[in-house]
């Protein structure tokens, strides 16, 4: 494809430099789009341990939380559970990945107030409570994960985007234009040596 441009020796120049622009910027956005594929992958490996590590808490929780269950009637059970205060104080903010901004979290604080009453509530609560902390740290961190995966993925497909529209568009455009314009130039040079050779000789003859 040739761009639309008039084939003249100062549009010649706009496109050499033009041209070096983009394969700077291209090969800038493929060396970009390499180390996020290798960021993605590393992230891809820290989701795998968090999601084990969150699928193990919450297995545990589950099975202290049924202990409760199972040892207390329905109705002490539903109140321990609505008198147990929880207080969170999180903190979320960002960083960047190859100048791209993904969230982070971190929890500065969890408190626990455990209202129930402690005869009518099995000691395994104790537990869930003293694990909650670690769960929801652990949920925190896998939240975390994948919500940068999300984004970076995203980050990706958008920047192979745009890799492949210089490397299979606009670099082989410029290219045509810059050969086109080339040829041009070229006849016309010629066009006028002959028109030259041809007034030198009717000069001569004269």
């Amino acid at each position: 494809m040739i761009l639309r441009v008039n084939p003249n020796r100062m549009e010649l120049l706009k496109l050499r430099k033009r041209l070096l622009l983009a394969q700077r910027g291209h090969k800038l956005l493929q060396d970009k789009l390499e180390e996020m594929m290798r960021r993605f992958m590393l992230i891809l490996k820290d989701i795998d341990q968090a999601n084990d590590d969150f699928k193990s808490r919450t297995a545990s929780l589950v099975k202290d939380l049924l202990y409760c269950r199972i040892t207390s009637s329905k109705d002490d059970f539903k109140e321990a559970i609505s008198k147990i205060k929880t207080e969170i104080k999180l903190d979320i903010a960002s960083t960047r990945i190859m100048n791209v901004k993904v969230p982070t979290f971190t929890l500065e604080a969890v408190s626990f107030d455990k209202n129930y009453d402690f005869y009518r509530t099995s000691g395994q609560m104790d537990f869930v409570v003293a694990e909650s902390a670690d769960y929801i740290k652990s949920l925190l961190r896998l939240a975390q994960l994948l919500k940068t995966l999300d984004i970076l993925s995203y980050e990706i497909e958008r920047t192979r985007r745009r890799v492949n529209a210089l490397e299979y568009i606009l670099i082989p455009a410029i290219t045509d234009t810059i050969r086109y314009i080339t040829q041009k130039l070229n006849e016309l040079e010629r066009g006028n040596l002959v028109r030259l050779m041809r007034v030198s000789d009717i000069v001569r003859s004269h």
